[in-house]
């Protein structure tokens, strides 16, 4: 169950309208224009609010219970922004506006905020990780997620209310350079714009390309000044290949995978509460029964800016 928060209504003309109205291709300045205004709708932030409920008894608690988001692509595609990639979305903000639980123990929520496990650790939270006890094979030990969840919220036994409480808030993600110079690459399209060929040891790569300034930066350390490179067409750059793909290789394993994306797909949240053999009140249908953890979110996130993926502008 989820609401949407809607920002932008487009009205369209009416065939009264449109007989009036003559078609005309828009100018070089118009779409200029028009471009920017769809990055800055992908760049500006979205807000949503949706609600996670966990129905489970103590045995499934003490695992951990998985509540999935089934319509996440409604829930955060409330503006239809084209182009967007919703598997790079970029969560800037995460608020608590209601909990719910007749669960006499504290129950921890933790949401999978990013699609790779080492990423969290390049991501300050301004409001400070939670940190909950865990059972391991050594004992409890305090921690604030596993894998690619992190711990957002403690519902406290037989909580009814909570005011609104932001529990994530990462610090200038939004803004982060390497986001929005690299954000719209991945291992596929940085080999675009590339070409190869059969018994050479070099590439013409286009002028454009996103690896080339970091080739340039790096002129020392690589051993290749550009500018003495040769170019065909005024288009390409020849580039020997062992050096192309290192740089390639690095921006994989030392940028692209470490940015804090978060698959707007595919939310899910994560129940938690101690061992049940540790519950101070035993639920009135026993064993089974079940118990009732509801908790209501307000996410802002956005997208990266749309470019031209590998493609550097002009």
């Amino acid at each position: 169950m989820s609401r949407a928060k809607q920002q932008t209504t487009l009205t369209k003309l009416t065939p009264e309208n449109q007989q009036h109205v003559e078609e005309e291709e828009p100018t070089f300045e118009e779409q200029a224009t028009m471009e920017s205004s769809l990055e800055s709708k992908q760049q500006e932030s979205h807000t949503t609010r949706l609600i996670l409920e966990c129905n489970a008894d103590a045995k499934d608690l003490t695992k951990g219970v998985v509540v999935h988001l089934s319509n996440a692509k409604q829930v955060f595609d409330n503006l239809n922004i084209k182009d967007a990639d919703f598997n790079k979305g970029i969560l800037t903000d995460i608020r608590v506006k209601s909990i719910y639980s007749d669960c006499s123990e504290p129950v921890t929520m933790a949401l999978n905020l990013f699609n790779r496990e080492d990423t969290a650790a390049n991501v300050t939270n301004k409001e400070g990780w939670l940190h909950a006890p865990q059972q391991t094979d050594f004992g409890t030990a305090a921690s604030n997620g596993e894998g690619t969840y992190r711990n957002l919220v403690n519902i406290m036994p037989f909580e009814k209310t909570r005011t609104d409480l932001k529990v994530y808030n990462p610090e200038d993600l939004a803004s982060d350079r390497y986001i929005q110079q690299y954000g719209n690459c991945n291992a596929k399209n940085l080999k675009e714009g590339v070409i190869a060929f059969t018994d050479e040891n070099y590439y013409l790569v286009r002028k454009n390309h996103i690896a080339l300034p970091v080739i340039r930066n790096n002129w020392e350390q690589l051993g290749i000044n550009l500018e003495d490179c040769h170019t065909f067409d005024d288009k390409y750059v020849q580039v020997p290949m062992h050096i192309f793909d290192r740089v390639v290789k690095d921006l994989e394993s030392k940028v692209l995978a470490r940015m804090p994306f978060t698959d707007l797909n595919n939310i899910k949240a994560k129940f938690t509460t101690k061992p049940s053999n540790q519950y101070s009140i035993e639920h009135e249908e026993g064993l089974q029964g079940k118990y009732k953890v509801c908790v209501e979110l307000q996410m802002a996130y956005q997208f990266p800016s749309g470019g031209k993926g590998v493609e550097q502008s002009a």
